[in-house]
C-alpha cells in the first residue's frame, strides 16, 4: 500500500477526534441528537482548522445507516464510502474551479432528484466565496427553500466576500485557529502512534510555525521526518524552518541588557552565517521579551515552553526593570515594522538593536534574592554620578547633617552625598527640601509664596506618612555599584541631564492668530490676478523675467516714472535687506528688455502709506474679500436660523474668503 501523508491519515473520523472547536461541535452534536437540522451550514475560518473535515463528519452523521446520530458507526457502507470520498449522495464542489453561473445552474438542476443511497443529498461547496455574483444569485432561491432531502454545507476562508443574502440563509460557524499547546499535544499523539522519536522542543517549534493550522503542522512534520531520517529533533526542525533555537535570541537579550554592543554585533555576525530569516529573529526576541514580562507579573505561573531556558528567563526577569523591558520591546517592535524599508534586512535588525542600546538604562540592576516568589526590582539611580543608596532613616539624618554643615561642605564631599533609593526616601527628601525652602526668607527680587509651599509640604508629609507604614521588607536593598572605568565610548550609557521643557499652551485664540494671514494657493493666485487688474506695476512685474528673490524687491516697492528712460522704485524700509547691486542690475536689465530701450533704475527707501506696493494691493484685496465673506455669512438666513434654534454665536474670526 502506498504511503499516505499524515494530514490525510490522521483526519478525524468522529466528532471526538477533532482538536478544539468545541463551540461548533457542541452545536452540531445537539442538532443531530435532537434532529433540529438546518438546511444550510456555513463553516468559516483560516486554512487547516477543520472546516471540510467537520462538514464531512456532519454528512456522515446525517447518512449513517444506524440513523441520524452524533456518533456515526464508521462501519456501515455509507460511513466507509464517505471516508473514502466516493459516497454518491455527498457532492463535493470546488467553487474555485467552478465559478461560472452555468456550473451552478447545472448543479441546481439535479437538486430536485431524491438521494440514491443515503438519507440526505449533501452538497459540500468548498471555498464558496470564489463563486461569481451571478452564481450567488442563481443559488439564492434554492438555498432559501431547498427540498427536504437536500442539505447545503458551505466552507470558506473569507466570509466577508459572501453576500449578505447568502449569510442570512445559513447557520454560521466560525472555526478558531488552534493554539500552540493544542497543536503540540496532537503532534505528540500522532508521532507516538507512528513510533517516531521526537522531543518536546521540536514539536513546539512545529506548532508555532503552523500558525494555528493543524494541517500545516502535520505537513511540516512530514517534511521534518524526511529531513531527519525518521527522527525529530529541535536542531533538525530549526534547520528546516530556517529559524534559531532560543539560546541565541536569549543570548542577544542578555548582551542587550549588559549594554555590550561589541558582543551583540559579533552574535549577529554568527547568526548571519546560518542564513537566518531576520524578521523571524526579531519575532523570537520579542516573544522572549514577552515571556520575561509575564514572569515579572506572574512569577509563579509555569512556563509552557519546554526549552531549558526558563532559569535564564527568570534571572532576566529579576535583573531588568519592567520599564526598561517595555522600552526594549517597543524599540524592537518598531524595528520590525520598519524592516521592509531598510536597504537590507540585516541592516534593519542591526539598527533596531543599536536603537535599543542607545536608549539603554543608566544602571543594570543586579539580581536580588526574592522570597516567596516575589520579584524585587531595585530602583534605578538617575543622578549623574553613582551614589550609595541609604534607608529612609539614614536619608533623614543625612538631610539634617547636610543642612547643618552646608557651610563647611566641599564639592568633593557633596559628590559622595547619599542619594534617594526608595519611594519613602524620595518623599522624605522632597519634604525636607520644601521645608528648607519654606523656612528660607524670599529674596527681594522674587515674591514669596508661603501658602503654596505650605500646602505642597503638607501634602508630601501625608504621602510620606503613608509610605512610612509600608513594611521594610518591600524596600529592596541595592548593592554598592562597581566603579566605572574611564574608557572610550562603546555604546555606554550617557548621563543626560533632565531639562525642563517649556510647555507651549495652545489656545483657540492663538490658533486663530496663527491662521489669520495664511492663504491657500488658489486664493493667493486670485489675489495676484486681481492686483494686476488694479495696479499697472503689478501687471508689469508679472511680465519680467527675473528670479523669485529679485521679484520680491519689485513686489515690495511702488514705481515712480521719472521720464522715458529713468525709473525709481520706492522700497519699504522693512525690506531693505532685499536691495542689492545684483538685484538692481537684474531689474534694470529686465525692464530694458521689456520696454525695448535702456532703463536707468534707482531704488530708494520710502514708507509713504498713500501709495500701495503690489503686495499691499493683494492684502487690501484680501481684506475686501474677507469683509464680503463675513457679511455674506452674517446675512445668510440658514446661519441666522441656526443661531436662533441653538442659541449659537458666530465665530467671525474663523471666517476665511475662498
Amino acid at each position: 500500500m502506498s504511503y499516505q501523508v499524515l494530514a490525510r491519515k490522521w483526519r478525524p473520523q468522529i466528532f471526538s477526534d477533532v482538536i478544539g472547536q468545541q463551540h461548533v461541535l457542541t452545536a452540531l452534536a445537539n442538532g443531530l441528537e435532537h434532529q433540529r437540522l438546518h438546511h444550510a451550514y456555513l463553516f468559516s475560518g483560516t486554512r487547516g482548522v477543520g472546516k471540510t473535515t467537520i462538514a464531512r463528519l456532519l454528512a456522515k452523521g446525517l447518512n449513517c445507516e444506524t440513523g441520524i446520530t452524533k456518533t456515526p458507526c464508521g462501519q456501515c457502507a455509507n460511513c466507509l464510502e464517505i471516508e473514502q470520498g466516493r459516497f454518491v449522495d455527498l457532492i463535493e464542489i470546488d467553487a474555485a474551479s467552478r465559478t461560472k453561473v452555468e456550473d451552478t445552474r447545472e448543479l441546481l438542476d439535479n437538486v430536485q432528484y431524491a438521494p440514491a443511497r443515503g438519507r440526505f443529498k449533501v452538497y459540500l461547496i468548498d471555498e464558496v466565496h470564489m463563486l461569481s455574483r451571478h452564481s450567488f444569485n442563481a443559488l439564492l432561491k434554492t438555498l432559501e427553500e431547498p427540498p427536504e432531502h437536500v442539505k447545503f454545507l458551505l466552507a470558506t476562508t473569507d466570509p466577508q466576500k459572501l453576500p449578505v443574502t447568502i449569510l442570512s440563509r445559513c447557520l454560521q460557524f466560525h472555526l478558531k485557529a488552534l493554539n500552540v499547546d493544542q497543536i503540540s499535544g496532537q503532534l505528540e499523539h500522532v508521532l507516538n502512534a507512528e513510533q517516531i522519536e521526537s522531543d518536546s522542543r521540536a514539536r513546539h517549534l512545529l506548532a508555532r510555525a503552523a500558525d494555528g493550522s493543524m494541517r500545516d503542522a502535520l505537513s511540516l512534520t512530514d517534511q521534518a521526518i524526511a529531513l531527519g531520517g525518521g527522527k525529530l529533533t529541535a536542531d533538525i526542525v530549526s534547520q528546516m524552518l530556517g529559524t534559531l533555537d532560543n539560546d541565541q535570541p536569549l543570548e542577544m537579550i542578555e548582551w542587550l541588557v549588559r549594554a555590550d554592543g561589541q558582543q551583540l554585533m559579533a552574535l549577529v555576525e554568527q547568526i548571519a552565517s546560518r542564513g537566518v530569516d531576520w524578521e523571524h529573529l526579531l519575532v523570537e526576541i520579542l516573544s522572549l521579551l514577552h515571556r520575561i514580562a509575564m514572569l515579572q507579573l506572574l512569577p509563579q505561573q509555569p512556563d509552557n515552553d519546554p526549552s531549558s531556558t526558563e532559569g535564564r528567563l527568570r534571572l532576566l526577569a529579576r535583573s531588568i526593570s519592567p520599564a526598561d523591558l517595555q522600552l526594549f520591546y517597543q524599540a524592537l517592535l518598531v524595528g520590525r515594522k520598519d524592516l521592509p524599508y531598510a536597504p537590507e534586512r540585516r541592516m534593519g535588525v542591526e539598527m533596531a538593536l543599536l536603537r535599543a542600546l542607545a536608549f539603554h538604562p543608566k544602571t543594570i540592576i543586579e539580581e536580588t534574592p526574592a522570597s516567596g516568589g516575589e520579584i524585587l526590582v531595585a530602583p534605578q539611580v538617575s543622578a549623574p554620578a553613582q551614589r550609595h543608596p541609604v534607608s529612609p532613616v539614614q536619608n533623614h539624618v543625612a538631610g539634617e547633617r547636610s543642612e547643618k554643615g552646608s557651610e563647611h561642605s566641599s564639592p568633593q564631599s557633596m559628590s559622595t552625598e547619599p542619594v534617594v533609593s526608595s519611594p519613602t526616601a524620595k518623599l522624605l527628601q522632597a519634604r525636607h527640601s520644601l521645608t528648607r525652602q519654606g523656612n528660607t526668607p524670599p529674596k527681594k527680587s522674587e515674591p514669596a509664596e508661603p501658602v503654596r509651599a505650605k500646602s505642597a509640604s503638607s501634602a508630601l508629609e501625608r504621602l510620606a506618612a503613608v509610605a512610612e507604614q509600608r513594611p521594610q521588607s518591600y524596600i529592596p536593598k541595592a548593592r554598592e555599584p562597581k566603579p566605572i572605568k574611564q574608557e572610550a565610548y562603546r555604546w555606554r550609557t550617557t548621563n543626560t541631564s533632565v531639562e525642563e521643557k517649556q510647555v507651549c499652551v495652545t489656545t483657540p485664540k492663538a490658533i486663530k492668530a496663527a491662521l489669520e494671514h495664511e492663504k491657500t494657493p488658489e486664493l493667493a493666485e486670485k489675489l495676484a490676478v486681481e492686483s494686476k487688474q488694479r495696479d499697472s506695476w503689478s501687471a508689469e512685474i508679472d511680465k519680467l523675467n527675473i528670479p523669485k528673490l529679485v521679484q520680491q524687491v519689485a513686489l515690495n516697492a511702488f514705481k515712480e516714472q521719472i521720464d522715458e528712460s529713468q525709473l525709481c522704485l520706492h522700497l519699504r524700509s522693512k525690506q531693505r535687506h532685499l536691495n542689492s547691486a545684483s538685484a538692481q542690475q537684474m531689474l534694470s536689465e529686465a525692464l530694458s528688455e521689456l520696454h525695448g530701450k535702456p532703463i536707468e533704475l534707482r531704488i530708494i527707501e520710502d514708507d509713504n502709506p498713500a501709495v500701495k506696493t503690489p503686495l499691499e494691493w493683494r492684502q487690501a484685496i484680501y481684506e475686501e474679500k474677507l469683509a464680503q465673506a463675513r457679511q455674506s455669512i452674517i446675512s445668510d438666513r440658514t446661519i441666522q436660523t441656526l443661531q436662533q434654534l441653538f442659541d449659537a454665536e458666530l465665530d467671525e474670526e474663523s471666517i476665511r474668503p475662498v
